[in-house]
C-alpha cells in the first residue's frame, strides 16, 4: 500500500487557526481509503506544547527552534518524512475524494514526472488528465505539492534563501533548470482558502526602501507592484538576483520552452 507523508505548515494561536487546521486534517484524512497517512505539522507557535491546542494523535507536531521560514520549515518535514510521496501543504485546504489517487494514476501514466499539483478551485475544461509545465498558479499550486521522494535526490532540499515570498516561483525554475516534470492534474480536487493580504502604506514603503539597493530594472511602472511589501521586495530581488533579471529570465525561459518541446531538456542547466 503506498504511504504519503503530508507536512502542513500550521501556526496554532487561536481557536479560529486551530479549528481551520483541523478541519483541513480531517479531511485529508476522509479523503482515501487506500493510502496510509504519515500527518506532520511543523508548528510555528513556539508555545504549542504549552497551550490548550492539542490535535490528534495522528499528528506528529514539531515546533523548530527558528523563526518561521518557508521552506527551511519544510524541510524539516521532508527530513522527518518516510512516504513513498511527500505533500507539501498549507493548513488551508480541504482534501476532496481520491485527490491523491488521481495523481497516482497519473504517476503510473508516465513515470518520467516527479512533481505534481491538484487542480484546487479552478474548473478546467481539459480532455487531457494533466498538463505539464512550470507556470506558478497554473500549473505548480505552492499551497500543495506533491512529489516523489526520489525528487530530493536530484534537487537537493528546498533553498531556504526562500523564507515565504517566490518560494513557488524557485522551486519551478529548479525544476526547469534540472529538466524535472511537473504536472498539474485536473481531476485532483483540493480546495485553498485564500486569504487576502493587505497592502503597505506609503510611509511604511518608505520607511523599508532606503534598506535595499534597487535594481534598474525595477524602475518601470509594471513592477509597481513589489514595492507594496518589504517581504515581497525581498523575496522578488533573492529570486532575480539567483535566477537573473525579468527580461533576461524571460528570455531564457523562452528558450527552455523550445528545448523541452523538442525533447532537449538536458541542455537547460547549462543556460538556467
Amino acid at each position: 500500500m503506498i504511504k504519503l507523508s503530508v507536512v502542513f505548515l500550521t501556526l496554532t494561536n487561536s481557536q479560529e487557526l486551530y479549528n481551520m487546521t483541523l478541519k483541513c486534517l480531517n479531511s485529508l484524512r476522509e479523503s482515501e481509503s487506500n493510502i496510509v497517512f504519515e500527518i506532520i505539522a511543523i508548528e510555528s507557535n513556539k508555545e504549542y506544547f504549552q497551550s490548550n491546542y492539542k490535535y490528534p494523535e495522528f499528528v506528529n507536531v514539531i515546533v523548530p527552534d527558528s523563526d518561521f521560514n518557508f521552506h527551511k520549515y519544510l524541510n524539516i518535514g521532508i527530513k522527518e518524512s518516510t512516504g513513498d510521496y511527500i505533500a507539501l501543504c498549507n493548513n488551508d485546504l480541504i482534501f476532496h475524494e481520491n485527490w491523491f489517487s488521481e495523481i497516482l494514476k497519473v504517476a503510473e501514466i508516465n513515470n518520467s514526472i516527479l512533481s505534481f499539483s491538484p487542480a484546487g478551485n479552478s474548473q478546467y475544461n481539459s480532455l487531457d488528465l494533466f498538463e505539464i509545465g512550470y507556470k506558478v498558479r497554473t500549473h505548480i499550486m505552492g499551497w500543495c505539492l506533491v512529489v516523489n521522494k526520489k525528487i530530493f535526490n536530484k534537487i537537493g532540499l528546498l533553498d531556504e534563501t526562500f523564507d515565504f515570498y517566490y518560494a513557488d516561483n524557485d522551486y519551478a525554475m529548479t525544476l526547469k533548470s534540472k529538466n524535472i516534470k511537473h504536472a498539474i492534474v485536473f481531476n485532483s480536487k483540493v480546495e485553498h482558502l485564500e486569504k487576502r493580504s493587505t497592502e503597505k502604506s506609503e510611509q511604511d514603503k518608505k520607511e523599508f526602501l532606503h534598506k535595499y539597493k534597487i535594481p534598474l530594472y525595477l524602475h518601470k511602472k509594471e513592477h509597481e507592484w513589489v514595492f507594496n511589501n518589504e517581504k515581497s521586495l525581498s523575496g522578488f530581488l533573492k529570486y532575480h538576483n539567483k535566477w537573473g533579471n525579468p527580461d533576461w529570465l524571460y528570455k531564457k525561459n523562452k528558450l527552455a520552452d523550445i528545448f523541452l518541446k523538442c525533447n532537449l531538456g538536458y541542455f537547460i542547466r547549462y543556460f538556467l
